[in-house]
């Protein structure tokens, strides 16, 4: 399947390496800044829960969600294993990435241990020469993107 020319898949790959360390050290206008102005996250709980949040002032406050804590310091975000899919709604310089997506904990003096493991679904966009994130969908491991496997126990 085709995909982004490199230069292209390139800029992507920085645009995922700056969300992480935007996220990871607390730069909440830099972490902002990575999206669109009409962007917006959906975010599945641990519960179940699905909350989103559109454009830059309610990305902002997801992000204060996780800045804000004082337990966040610590947190090292991952993605990796890219897949890249056309946009489905056939834009130009829009593509689908998705990833498997995973966070460690680090609390010296113990070793880091995983805190969540789960996969991402984005729809990135050159914006004025810059790859945005248009959406983002951070979803467990679980529910749908396993829903080819029987139910556990059930052949």
């Amino acid at each position: 399947m085709q995909g982004p020319i490199a230069k292209d898949r390139f800029e992507i790959f920085e645009l995922y390496a700056r969300y992480s360390w935007a996220l990871d050290t607390g730069d909440t206008d830099a972490y902002v800044a990575l999206f669109t102005e009409d962007g917006e996250v959906t975010e599945e709980s641990s519960s179940g829960a699905v909350e989103t949040y559109k454009g830059h002032d309610e990305i902002r406050k997801l992000v204060r969600k996780f800045h804000d804590r004082a337990d966040f310091p610590g947190h090292q975000h991952q993605m990796a294993q890219f897949l890249f899919d056309p946009d489905p709604q056939g834009r130009p310089r829009h593509w689908v990435v998705r990833s498997y997506a995973w966070a460690t904990i680090n609390r010296l003096p113990e070793p880091p241990r995983l805190y969540w493991c789960g996969h991402v679904r984005d729809v990135v966009a050159e914006v004025d020469g810059a790859w945005r994130i248009r959406s983002k969908a951070i979803m467990g491991w679980a529910g749908e993107v396993l829903s080819r496997f029987h139910p556990q126990g059930k052949p």
